[in-house]
């Protein structure tokens, strides 16, 4: 059974990985591990789902060889359990952008995801019986101010620009009210005790949500998702900005401020941005993808940031929506005019993804021999929980070569249509 994704794992709640057979045998290995590396606190956050707590009730119940557990008193973003958790173990509770029946995990130590050799250790120690104690850990409740004064500190500014921001009935939503930038903005989506978190709101539903006339009448409009660790921002007459375009006016303004030299994507960033900025002399560095790659690229090359093209931007340890919203409307109000000149610029290399078995993505190689690939970019990635490959395609425009390529996949595909 595959557990780790690229970040964490989640599933259906009481279903596989969070099932309480599951979940049982995981964090007795878990308990064992914290043993072993001699940890001795855990922090736990958690998002707006209200399924959390039979999850609560076996992390307490397994987690016995540390001194102190920690609970956060109010739903945190994923950044901001990582920040309060910089002195210990960290366990976010949260599926993300994944709808409420979902659930999951992240984790931290000393406030970075956790290694690939950590999560082995956990992998080796299940089906493992609990090292013996004779009591339960000591439970506190704290909050998670520390993480608020931090983002106030760091973007200490009102706006009165018309800007509307969608919650996604989140994390966020349980601590909007005392984030300084929000002040004088319309906020929706902002019921933390609902459940119904991502439900038709957030950075899931952005594009068809800019459409409906309460978002029309705004400048601006920014969406976060369940947890917070991305964001998404569109202005009025240009629609949902590509998160290319947004690095490239992160890039054009903290490069000023900063003076470096590169930024880092993953392997799929469209090649448009890594063409532009190599007129400016800044190199777009390429990892896997996955926040933890891009993050450990980013402090290895001392990057001015990385980003996914999700809405994934890490300008420290963490992937940070918060951060990044800040820093938006930062260059917003002092700014402006870098905003509208990269709407301005025209994307040049258009974007098709498919998906191909493996029986297919063979016969995809053999094709691809025979094509010219000339203007043309083509990634193949493994999808990490299901059994097929995405296929990327970026073109300029369509030629005879390319309307083949495109013919034979449509005749191989799978799945038409994916999110990135």
């Amino acid at each position: 059974m595959k557990i780790f994704g690229d970040d964490g794992f989640r599933d259906k709640v009481n279903k596989g990985l969070l099932s309480e057979k599951f979940l049982n045998n995981f964090f007795s290995s878990l308990n064992n591990v914290l043993k072993f590396k001699k940890i001795k606190s855990v922090t736990i956050g958690y998002d707006t789902r209200n399924n959390k707590d039979y999850i609560l009730k076996i992390i307490i119940n397994k987690i016995i060889s540390v001194k102190k557990i920690i609970i956060l008193d109010k739903p945190v973003s994923t950044p901001g359990l990582q920040f309060s958790s910089k002195k210990n173990f960290g366990i976010m509770i949260t599926a993300s952008h994944f709808p409420s029946q979902y659930n999951g995990f992240k984790f931290f130590l000393l406030g970075k995801k956790i290694e690939k050799d950590f999560e082995n250790l956990i992998v080796k120690n299940l089906n493992k019986k609990n090292l013996p104690k004779n009591k339960l850990s000591k439970l506190s409740k704290s909050n998670f101010k520390n993480y608020i004064d931090h983002i106030n500190h760091k973007f200490n500014f009102k706006l009165t620009h018309k800007i509307l921001v969608d919650c996604s009935n989140g994390s966020i939503a349980s601590f909007y009210k005392k984030i300084n930038f929000f002040k004088n903005l319309k906020i929706i989506n902002a019921k933390y005790i609902s459940n119904e978190i991502n439900k038709n709101c957030g950075t899931n539903f952005f594009i068809q949500n800019i459409k409906k006339k309460k978002f029309k009448s705004f400048q601006f409009c920014l969406a976060f998702d369940g947890d917070a660790d991305r964001f998404l921002v569109s202005e009025k007459n240009y629609g949902v900005i590509e998160t290319e375009k947004i690095a490239l006016i992160f890039t054009k303004y903290l490069q000023k401020i900063k003076k470096k030299q590169s930024i880092v994507a993953t392997e799929i960033v469209n090649p448009w941005l890594v063409q532009i900025l190599k007129k400016d002399k800044i190199k777009v560095l390429l990892s896997k993808v996955g926040d933890r790659n891009v993050i450990k690229f980013k402090n290895k090359y001392n990057s001015l940031f990385g980003f996914e093209t999700s809405g994934h931007f890490s300008f420290k340890d963490s992937m940070d929506g918060l951060y990044g919203a800040g820093l938006f409307l930062e260059i917003l109000k002092k700014k402006p005019y870098l905003i509208y000149e990269v709407l301005k610029d025209k994307i040049d290399y258009k974007k098709k993804i498919f998906g191909l078995n493996l029986y297919h993505l063979r016969s995809f190689k053999k094709f691809l021999k025979k094509t010219n690939k000339n203007q043309i970019k083509i990634i193949i990635r493994k999808s990490i929980w299901n059994n097929y490959y995405k296929i990327y395609i970026f073109y300029k425009s369509k030629n005879t070569e390319l309307s083949k390529l495109f013919l034979f996949l449509n005749n191989k595909i799978i799945k038409k249509k994916f999110k990135n």
